[in-house]
C-alpha cells in the first residue's frame, strides 16, 4: 500500500472542506449537536480556515496511491494542553470504502512515528465505532494510554493520553 500522510497546502484546501463534510456527517450519528449549514444543506466546520492562518494548527492528508482518502486535524503549540500532551488530534478520518484496509492504523502509526511525543485523542463516548478503532492503533502500536473522562462542548468524552514510542524513556 503506498501510504502517504502530507501537510495540506491552502491550494488543496477546497478538498479539505469536502472531506471534513463527509466526516462531520459520519459524526451526526453519534453527536447530536452536529447539524447541517440550513443556508447550504451541508456539514461544516467553523473554525477550518484557522488550520490554514495559525500556527499550531496543522492539517495533513492520508493518501493512498497519490489520491487522499481522508485527514488528519492536529493542534500543537498553543492549541494542545501542554502540562498534559504536545499534540491533540482534533479530528481523524478515512472515507468509508477506504475502512478496514488497515489504511487508518497505518497512517496513525506513520503520524506518531514522524510527530513523536505526548498526545491526547478524543472521542464521544457514543461513537463506540471510533472508540474500538482507537483501542485498536494503541494496541497495534504497543501504548497503554491513560483514559480520562471529560465533558466538552455538552458532550462526554473519553480521551486518551499516551506518549509515543520515540519519546518514551
Amino acid at each position: 500500500m503506498e501510504l502517504l500522510i502530507d501537510k495540506v497546502n491552502s491550494d488543496r484546501k477546497e478538498i479539505l472542506k469536502n472531506l471534513m463534510t463527509l466526516h462531520l456527517h459520519d459524526l451526526s450519528e453519534f453527536i447530536d449537536n452536529i447539524s447541517l449549514n440550513s443556508n447550504n444543506g451541508l456539514f461544516e466546520f467553523d473554525v477550518l480556515d484557522w488550520f490554514f492562518e495559525k500556527e499550531g494548527l496543522t492539517p495533513f492528508f492520508i493518501n493512498v496511491k497519490g489520491e487522499p482518502v481522508g485527514f488528519i486535524l492536529l493542534q500543537s503549540g498553543p492549541f494542545s494542553n501542554q502540562e498534559y500532551a504536545d499534540y491533540v488530534l482534533n479530528s481523524f478520518f478515512v472515507i468509508k470504502n477506504q475502512r478496514r484496509k488497515g489504511i487508518g492504523k497505518s497512517a496513525c502509526n506513520k503520524f506518531f512515528e514522524m510527530y513523536p511525543g505526548r498526545y491526547a485523542i478524543g472521542q464521544a463516548q457514543t461513537n463506540i465505532p471510533a472508540v474500538k478503532f482507537w483501542r485498536n492503533v494503541y494496541e497495534s502500536y504497543g501504548v497503554n494510554p491513560y483514559d480520562k473522562e471529560e465533558i466538552e462542548d455538552g458532550i462526554k468524552m473519553v480521551y486518551q493520553y499516551f506518549k509515543t514510542h520515540s519519546s518514551l524513556s
